[in-house]
């Protein structure tokens, strides 16, 4: 995945946008004024050749990849590749020990929900421990740890399994997998309690 900051002449309005395309996923998230962060991800050799790219040909080529939605686009930052990888951790908890944040759960990107479990887990962690802090118990208690485990995991796998199916799904180019994601597609915009409960498990991280 590769990640930059770039200008362009046409107003974002505000919009986050995220598409599949048929080898890559592009993403583009506003920021103040005519900018944009820039997320593309591509196969290893595909993020290299764009890291090590001359810059004015990097600018012709992340504005055909968008295909001018926002116009001619122009770099304004360095350019950052990072790999993705994907955690759930088979134990959260040791003896007075927690695991939180990428370390529990490392979510891909796509849905764009890793940070979010982050501030969950610790929320959940800090909630236990206040409670235990003020009833004069011990704030590293077992019981009080598996309680933070079970709410986490409860919180969290649901949407690490469907993430981890998206991105599986939209990374495979392979004919089944086109037939199933225009089947998904076509089956999700037409059935509308499919997409409000889809948009519900995206949209709610306070579960």
């Amino acid at each position: 995945m590769m990640v930059c900051v770039m200008e362009h002449t046409v107003a974002h309005q505000h919009t986050a946008w995220e598409w599949f395309d048929y080898g890559q996923t592009l993403a583009l998230l506003p920021m103040n004024g005519m900018r944009s962060s820039v997320v593309i991800t591509l196969p290893p050799t595909e993020i290299n050749r764009l890291m090590c790219m001359p810059e004015d040909d990097f600018n012709r080529d992340v504005s055909v990849r968008f295909k001018h939605r926002l116009g001619t686009m122009r770099l304004l930052s360095t350019r950052h590749a990072y790999p993705l990888v994907t955690v759930f951790a088979k134990r959260f908890i040791g003896p007075r020990f927690a695991l939180v944040g990428d370390a529990a759960v490392g979510m891909h990107p796509v849905t764009a929900h890793g940070f979010n479990f982050g501030l969950k887990g610790i929320a959940t962690l800090s909630a236990e421990i206040k409670a235990a802090q003020a009833a004069g118990k011990d704030i590293a208690a077992n019981p009080l740890l598996l309680r933070y485990e079970q709410a986490h995991r409860r919180h969290t796998r649901p949407l690490f399994l469907a993430t981890h199916a998206i991105a599986k799904l939209y990374g495979n180019d392979s004919l089944p997998a086109r037939f199933l994601r225009v089947s998904a597609l076509r089956i999700g915009s037409r059935i509308t309690p499919f997409k409000r409960a889809v948009a519900g498990l995206l949209a709610d991280t306070t579960r």
